[in-house]
């Protein structure tokens, strides 16, 4: 493992255990004050836990167990940050703010720039070599931040959304660009784009509450959710309850039959997942044989592209325009979501 990483901060309500393999991009996400900010400095070295340990390669990053207070300085732990603020020094050049990190560890000026230019070439930003920070667009400027923390030939690359102050136009060269820089790189993203978690990351980590609540291979974990959270993030619906057999129980008292195979055994604590497309919205009297329905309350009708999503606070069913007309559908309407069972797909909590 590259890192081992265990520690609480009580006053953020945080317990993490985690581990990270050399080579491996871990996406985390979770709801805002989950405690994937937090995470971050603690690796860092920018927030002090109240106790744990975490080793990087071997070396100690903080070891506060016991009583014992070992602490590595941030510039010591062989980690890099980089944020969706490119924080490039105003004062120096392109090449020189990407050359700083190897200056910083004692290398004369030359062999620094050689290393500069190497990772501006990487990034496809050479051209920018002698401009100013201020003479750089957003993207630019992201690219060179990009270049200037693996320049530092971190153990451990840190990315705090690095997208998401960019315009749409852009993120996807500077996702593309990571995507290739990243190969091979020991690397922990947090992100609120579940695009970058399926185009970077081997494996994902959900937070709650300071807590790990879901992890698992990339998309494996969003093609089976097992919190709201995900499944939101995963564009699906999710249902809880326990396992039956021909399908569930909800929490609700709701029986959802599915056709699927599942891990779970009757009696289980289960989560169902259903894609909005699979679900079609039917008024509250009508019955069909052989599927399941959902009375629920429209709260509103959104549009998302060709489609409509009809939202309650239950379920989502994404309709063509046509068939929200001809059902009259509008919010405060009372009607009957529809499943089939070739749809739902049952998982073990």
């Amino acid at each position: 493992m590259t890192l081992v990483f265990s520690a609480t901060l009580d006053a953020r309500g945080v317990a993490l255990d985690l581990e990270v393999a050399r080579g491996e991009t871990v996406a985390v996400l979770g709801p805002n004050g989950a405690g994937k900010s937090t995470l971050l400095g603690m690796i860092a070295g920018l927030v002090q836990p109240d106790a744990g340990h975490a080793d990087l390669d071997g070396a100690v990053l903080f070891d506060l167990a016991g009583g014992r207070g070992r602490w590595t300085p941030p510039h010591a732990r062989g980690v890099s940050t980089l944020t969706q603020d490119a924080d490039l020094f105003p004062h120096l050049s392109v090449l020189e703010n990407v050359a700083f990190g190897a200056r910083s560890k004692g290398l004369g000026r030359r062999r620094a720039q050689e290393i500069a230019r190497h990772w501006l070439d990487e990034v496809e930003a050479t051209e920018l070599a002698q401009r100013r920070p201020s003479e750089l667009s957003g993207g630019q400027a992201q690219r060179v931040a990009i270049a200037r923390a693996l320049a530092a030939d971190p153990h451990l690359l840190l990315l705090d959304e690095p997208l998401s102050a960019l315009d749409v136009a852009v993120a996807p060269t500077i996702r593309r660009t990571l995507l290739r820089v990243l190969r091979e790189r020991t690397a922990i993203i947090v992100t609120h784009d579940v695009l970058d978690a399926l185009t970077l990351a081997d494996r994902v980590i959900v937070l709650s509450e300071g807590r790990i609540v879901e992890e698992g291979p990339t998309r494996a974990t969003f093609a089976r959710p097992r919190t709201g959270f995900t499944a939101g993030l995963a564009g699906l619906n999710l249902l809880t309850g326990i396992r039956t057999a021909e399908g569930m129980i909800t929490d609700a008292g709701i029986v959802i039959r599915s056709t699927l195979p599942t891990d779970a055994a009757v009696h289980d604590r289960v989560v169902a997942t259903v894609r909005p497309g699979d679900v079609a919205v039917a008024s509250a009297a009508t019955t069909t044989p052989g599927v399941d329905r959902i009375l629920a309350t429209v709260l509103d009708l959104e549009p998302r592209g060709d489609l409509i999503r009809v939202r309650s606070d239950t379920i989502s069913a994404d309709l063509a325009p046509a068939e929200v007309a001809d059902g009259d559908l509008e919010p405060g309407m009372r009607v009957g979501y529809v499943l089939r069972p070739e749809t739902v797909t049952i998982t073990r909590a």
